[in-house]
């Protein structure tokens, strides 16, 4: 694992910048040489005074810690790529690995992973590990990445109400997430679309209608990549098609395809778009829906 030191030494460096300029007046020389060797901790305070003194933001140094240490200190992306490929063999293998430690975090990630493989059609939830999930819920104050994760995979097995009084506490934070980590909007937009798809899932077509214009409206405001835009139409084509206007629904939930298609996204995403429109779409609705052969590039 890549220290915090040797990431403030890898902003030092770039910007030639000498230990004795950047120590000056906060820490020592030797201190910070054997900080950035990762021989010793630092206290926050002065972490931003150093970051400050090489005008560098907490957002990059943080930014650069993640992308270094990811597969290390971060598996809750890990957890989503497996889930979306539909790998429930490495879903399986880090839950042995989660059964086998201790402590509330460990069995919180056994219950994530449980509902993960039970969507799969590879598990199944218990009434207890549901008691366990409300109760954490109901105790936290400031929620970070991990339960926003662990929220987006509870929302079909969460009680309506109680599962729309998290989400309303969510949303009067305004989106303080914002800014949280590089990937907070795919965070925020992976709750909204897990809430609009059980919405639409329960035939609750007026409040999907509601929570994709606030999503759209939102969207707006971001500039962000196709995949968004992707699942933006789909989840626009499927409440229309679900209104009655099949023709208006089929054309913005193949558009969204479309956008995958053209730019080669994982087959195992495509497969997973494919089962969940089955449920609604006909046989020819679907092909029409996936069919690409006349589109020249």
């Amino acid at each position: 694992m890549t220290k915090i030191g040797e990431i403030f030494k890898i902003f030092r460096t770039g910007k030639n910048i000498t230990l004795k300029e950047a120590s000056q007046n906060i820490v020592s020389y030797p201190f910070l040489s054997r900080f950035e060797r990762g021989l010793t901790d630092i206290s926050f305070t002065h972490l931003l005074e150093l970051l400050d003194r090489i005008n560098v933001q907490l957002s990059e140094f943080e930014f650069l810690y993640q992308k270094n240490n990811s597969e290390k200190n971060d598996l809750l992306p890990s957890f989503q790529n497996a889930y979306q490929s539909g790998d429930v063999s490495t879903l399986r293998d880090h839950l042995r690995i989660r059964q086998g430690q201790s402590g509330k975090f460990a069995e919180l990630q056994v219950i994530h992973i449980k509902m993960m493989l039970t969507t799969l059609n590879a598990a199944s939830i218990t009434a207890n590990d549901l008691l366990l999930l409300e109760n954490y819920f109901k105790s936290i104050q400031n929620w970070t990445f991990f339960e926003l994760y662990l929220f987006g995979h509870a929302m079909p097995f969460l009680e309506e109400t109680f599962m729309f009084n998290l989400f309303k506490e969510l949303h009067q934070k305004g989106f303080l997430y914002d800014n949280f980590r590089y990937d907070s909007f795919s965070m925020i937009f992976y709750i909204y679309n897990n809430i609009i798809s059980i919405m639409l899932d329960r035939n609750h077509l007026d409040t999907a209608d509601l929570l994709i214009e606030n999503l759209s409206t939102y969207f707006k405001q971001q500039e962000k990549d196709y995949y968004h835009r992707a699942r933006l139409l789909n989840l626009q084509g499927l409440a229309q098609y679900l209104h009655g206007e099949k023709v208006v629904g089929l054309s913005l939930i193949k558009k969204s395809d479309l956008i995958a298609h053209l730019t080669d996204h994982n087959p195992a995403f495509m497969n997973n778009e494919k089962r969940y429109l089955a449920k609604y779409l006909t046989d020819n609705e679907l092909q029409y829906a996936f069919d690409f052969s006349n589109i020249l590039i």
